[in-house]
């Protein structure tokens, strides 16, 4: 049986930054941190698989599926 991954390439990660005017830094191995207007806006830790929200101070979900593909991106338009 083959298992589905909720991972988003990284390639298209960067698509959807840009699609939303942020920038991206990496701060470490595996850990990138996502800016708007020069001010942290949260950070991404594409092995874990989790997204931190600096603004509001609060976990974002990931997209999977069964929650929706376009979740993570939903959740963007909010912040």
């Amino acid at each position: 049986m083959k298992r589905r991954s909720n991972f988003t390439p990284m390639e298209r990660f960067h698509e959807i930054l840009a699609g939303h005017g942020l920038n991206a830094m990496n701060v470490g191995i595996n850990h990138i941190r996502v800016f708007l207007e020069g001010k942290k806006l949260f950070d991404y830790y594409p092995l874990r698989m989790k997204l931190f929200d600096y603004h509001n101070w609060h976990q974002l979900t990931y997209p999977s599926f069964g929650n929706g593909e376009s979740k993570w991106e939903n959740e963007l338009e909010r912040m």
